[in-house]
């Protein structure tokens, strides 16, 4: 007999401390839900049985009952001297559910930008949008640097938007950022709303395309439209 043999059947047949430690380590077992151990008198382990409520088949508990068994305690059994007995769980009804109907989600749509310079390197920006079939045109004015002509992409926008939700909500632009990553460039847009007594940050990001005014426009409708809807 191996010294690996000898400590095997020292810790399985002649201390009890080892015979937990070997229950303590099956019960961690997938599939294993409750089991016995009879040891066979000399040392060695007679039967193991196995009370099982697992999806998974006898086959597979009893292959890891046998690894786990040859990893932490270099033990070798028998597979036959393993049985597994399933129980099946109560079944439990699955109540029937209707269908929910709702209504189509409702969403601002962008048909058209427009950016037009005048003298003095000012632009006015002015954007088409249309909600539910109806249009609505937003404006609003700045400086012609890349900066200046997203804010007011933006400021357009929302102006557009505001004519949609009417005097009960105020839209305020916080700020917009373009920024370069993943190979590609995008802009996020923050815009504060407010509905009564509550303000909440809105955030969104559109990737730029054609131009960064564009994605600044995107950005925004995206930061207000989910918001806009569950209102």
């Amino acid at each position: 007999m191996t010294p690996d043999e000898r400590e095997a059947r020292d810790l399985v047949g002649l201390d009890p401390w080892g015979l937990r430690r070997v229950e303590k380590l099956l019960v961690g077992l997938d599939g294993v839900g409750s089991l016995k151990i009879v040891p066979d008198g000399q040392g060695g382990i007679d039967e193991i049985h196995v009370l099982s409520a697992s999806d998974l088949g006898p086959k597979q508990i009893v292959r890891n009952i046998e690894s786990a068994l040859l990893a932490e305690f270099g033990l070798q059994i028998d597979h036959r001297k393993i049985s597994i007995a399933q129980v099946r769980g109560p079944e439990i009804p699955v109540p029937q559910v209707e269908e929910a109907v709702s209504e189509p989600s409702r969403r601002i749509l962008l048909e058209g930008m427009h950016i037009e310079r005048a003298a003095g390197q000012k632009v006015t920006c002015r954007v088409e949008l249309t909600d539910r079939g109806k249009a609505h045109t937003g404006e609003a004015h700045g400086p012609d640097f890349e900066t200046a002509r997203m804010e007011a992409a933006a400021a357009a926008v929302l102006d557009a938007i505001q004519q949609v939700t009417g005097p009960g909500v105020t839209l305020a632009l916080q700020g917009v950022l373009k920024i370069q990553a993943f190979n590609g460039g995008f802009v996020i847009a923050v815009v504060n709303g407010t509905e009564g007594r509550e303000t909440v940050s809105l955030s969104g990001i559109g990737k730029i395309h054609d131009s960064a005014e564009e994605a600044a426009v995107l950005a925004c409708l995206k930061a207000v439209n989910r918001w806009i809807a569950e209102r």
